[in-house]
């Protein structure tokens, strides 16, 4: 055995999953038990890989070599539907819910207090009532600045990282295939 398996503890994990791989797949039955399975499904009536409706809202839509286009439902769909739109009232109780169309919106109402003029309390007419929904403010707490003469691709690794990450000694395609070949065993020659 030429390779280390603790020169990185990946090449050890690598060869546990792959035994317990080769120990799993021994104890299962055989392919050709499952392809008989198949061919008993298919003499009993069953046909693999073949759709035999597809719905819309109960319309059966056309299948066309085992496939089915949803798109075109769909682009009708969104199409159809009704979408909503943002509307400035003055307050909360500007908002009429009877009013012809009142689901259709989300009103904006200025937020009372607030130090900036651009947020809003959102509102929604939802069966029947007005029902607060949310807000514009955009939290930005997590958020960190720019810093001058630094980009995505600056090393800012620390004397300790950089030193372990220099200690790291990489398994090669070599010593990695020789363990895939003592787990497995080795692959004809291509």
């Amino acid at each position: 055995m030429a390779y280390d398996v603790n020169k990185l503890s990946r090449v050890k994990h690598l060869k546990d999953l792959a035994q317990r791989i080769a120990e799993d797949f021994a104890t299962k039955k055989s392919v050709d038990d499952l392809e008989a399975r198949v061919d008993g499904l298919v003499t009993a009536g069953g046909e693999p890989n073949v759709i035999t409706a597809v719905k819309v809202d109960g319309a059966a839509l056309p299948i066309t070599d085992k496939a089915v286009d949803v798109g075109p439902s769909i682009a009708a769909a969104v199409a159809g539907a009704d979408h909503l739109q943002r509307k400035k009232v003055a307050s909360k109780e500007a908002i009429d819910p009877a009013a012809e169309g009142a689901d259709k919106y989300i009103y904006m109402v200025p937020k009372t207090g607030s130090d900036e003029d651009d947020q809003y309390d959102e509102y929604m007419v939802l069966d029947g009532a007005v029902e607060h929904v949310g807000n514009t403010k955009v939290d930005l707490s997590g958020k960190v600045d720019k810093v001058e003469g630094k980009g995505l691709s600056s090393n800012d690794f620390t004397d300790e990282e950089k030193a372990k990450l220099a200690g790291l000694e990489l398994a090669t395609d070599a010593e990695v295939q020789e363990m895939l070949d003592e787990v497995f065993g080795a692959t004809a020659a291509a």
